[in-house]
């Protein structure tokens, strides 16, 4: 049975300044049955204005807010720390991506101390795009929880009860 049976596309926002970049994403992840391209924005101001669901983008109908956020790290206005900064004080937010074709200038200590799940260089070709794909669906999305065996917990005075089965999170940092 192959993944996509047993799961939902992951909802992906791209976040890129290049329209080339986004059409040439678009292009190589639109065959793809795990992935469900939700949209494009090209600086992190309209990355920010999506994930808050304000301005152009109110309509979540429209604008389903995203499992995956693939996130440039150098753009105008707004770069990919910028909108890590947002994201972190978030209770609920998307996976993140951040990529870059100029590694040496990002810090990557940081990234993930604001919350990125992955951080690496910007895929040229679509094999290396799709080993970043299959990394995250394996890692984050598709990881299978982990059940401990059946506990049982003692109260005062009653009997011992059957205890719950917990599944831990997993982090990929």
């Amino acid at each position: 049975m192959a993944m996509t049976d047993k799961f939902n596309p992951i909802r992906t926002l791209i976040v890129d300044d290049s329209h080339d970049e986004c059409m040439l994403l678009n292009a190589e992840l639109r065959s793809e049955s795990s992935i469900k391209l939700i949209g494009f924005v090209h600086d992190g101001i309209e990355a920010i204005s999506y994930l808050r669901g304000i301005e152009e983008f109110h309509d979540r109908e429209m604008f389903p807010y995203p499992d995956l956020v693939l996130l440039d790290f150098c753009m105008p206005r707004c770069n990919g720390i910028g909108v890590l900064r947002f994201l972190n004080g978030q209770f609920h937010r998307p996976r993140v991506v951040l990529w870059s074709t100029t590694m040496e200038r990002m810090n990557v200590p940081l990234a993930f101390r604001l919350g990125a799940d992955m951080v690496c260089r910007k895929p040229t070709r679509k094999e290396e795009l799709m080993e970043i794909i299959s990394r995250i669906e394996a890692r984050i999305f598709r990881h299978a929880p982990v059940l401990f065996p059946e506990t049982r917990i003692r109260t005062p005075g009653a009997s011992a009860l059957p205890g719950r089965q917990i599944a831990p999170t997993a982090s990929i940092k």
